[in-house]
């Protein structure tokens, strides 16, 4: 009888645990920080989406987006664009300024941040960041995965011819004079390591590709404007997102892209919470839903930069089935110089934003 008595006392003692608390079992690792981020009230984001392309809403959207995932946060977005905004941010920090509570880098970047020691190291992975994101130190997640392409004028090529290019399209003699190249040619980059290409292979193609005269161009917003205007029939090795954005935001139905094999896909900016941010847990809970499929879905809606991994997803979905190079953060510390090599190879100074052609 007394034993009854204490297996039904057990029983209800742990009803009454689990009416308490229902997910006493289950907790969510990310509640310590949703409590802590409700008290910090706001979250101040440094990336480099911009607010508007075009005139109409993308990056302000996205933030729109985590704020209502988070209504009990504020989140104030300032574009972080290029390298001068992102030395000038770095250089606050180190002077002890911190305004930002997330902030982004390029990837070349990173032995500096790393060795300022800005960065809040965040076991990622157990708060349930796809790996693929995750930086292998802990210091961050990549964010905008570029994902590159040859873009073509359908005025001058039509849809089914440029279905079947390739990568050596771009060296075909029929083609001479008429490709574009960004004068920081990235794409070659992941198709440079061992695993794919190989160093050999790579630079015959670039000097290949040098030899079949393609225009320089040492803007890619600029090059893409051309290519719709009707200046040159492709751009070998473009981003996806430069194409989308034109085609989406500014109306030019007259452009186009296919991604040959391998399709070369790049690590994109890092961003990270810096140490003394003033709302790390905001920051924390931002990073977290920017690498979730709801978060990397709005990415491709409004950037067309999503990570191609993450299944379902429009990118995902456009390349299904096809091979890809992806650079992983160990090519990144060689990747200048791979790019070095490539350059130099095609006949173009290693003169960063300011290649000339040699003569």
């Amino acid at each position: 009888m007394n034993r009854m008595l204490n297996v039904c006392f057990l029983l209800l003692f742990c009803g009454t645990i689990m009416a308490v608390d229902p997910f006493l079992a289950h907790s969510d690792p990310l509640d310590p920080y949703i409590q802590a981020a409700k008290k910090e009230g706001s979250v101040t984001i440094g990336v480099s989406l911009r607010s508007k392309v075009h005139g109409k809403p993308a990056g302000e959207l996205y933030i729109a987006a985590f704020q209502k995932h988070h209504p009990f946060l504020k989140a104030n977005f300032n574009r972080i664009g290029g390298g001068i905004d992102r030395e000038r941010i770095l250089t606050e920090m180190t002077a002890g300024i911190f305004n930002f509570d997330v902030v982004t880098v390029s990837d070349t970047m990173i032995p500096t941040i790393v060795e300022a020691k800005l960065p809040r190291v965040v076991e990622w992975g157990k708060l349930g960041v796809p790996e693929f994101l995750i930086h292998p130190d802990n210091i961050g997640l990549t964010l905008r995965t570029p994902v590159f392409g040859i873009a073509y004028n359908r005025d001058l090529v039509p849809d089914e011819v440029a279905q079947t290019f390739t990568w050596e399209t771009c060296t075909d003699p029929k083609w001479k004079g008429k490709t574009s190249a960004n004068d920081r040619p990235r794409h070659l980059e992941p198709l440079y390591q061992e695993r794919v290409w190989g160093r050999k292979k790579t630079l015959d193609y670039a000097k290949r590709w040098a030899e079949n005269k393609p225009v320089i161009e040492y803007n890619r917003s600029v090059a893409s404007n051309k290519l719709t205007a009707g200046a040159f029939p492709m751009i070998c090795g473009i981003f996806r997102s430069h194409v989308e954005e034109l085609r989406n935001y500014a109306g030019a139905k007259n452009i186009g892209i296919v991604f040959p094999e391998p399709v070369p896909v790049g690590v994109g900016d890092l961003i990270y919470i810096p140490d003394k941010a003033k709302h790390p847990n905001a920051g924390i809970l931002f990073l977290v839903w920017s690498s979730s499929k709801e978060g990397q879905n709005h990415l491709d809606e409004v950037n067309f930069s999503g990570h191609p991994s993450i299944e379902g997803s429009k990118v995902n979905d456009i390349l299904k089935g096809k091979k890809l190079a992806f650079t992983t953060w160990e090519d990144v510390s060689h990747t200048d110089q791979d790019l070095t090599e490539i350059l130099k190879t095609m006949g173009i100074p290693v003169v960063r934003g300011k290649a000339k052609k040699k003569k």
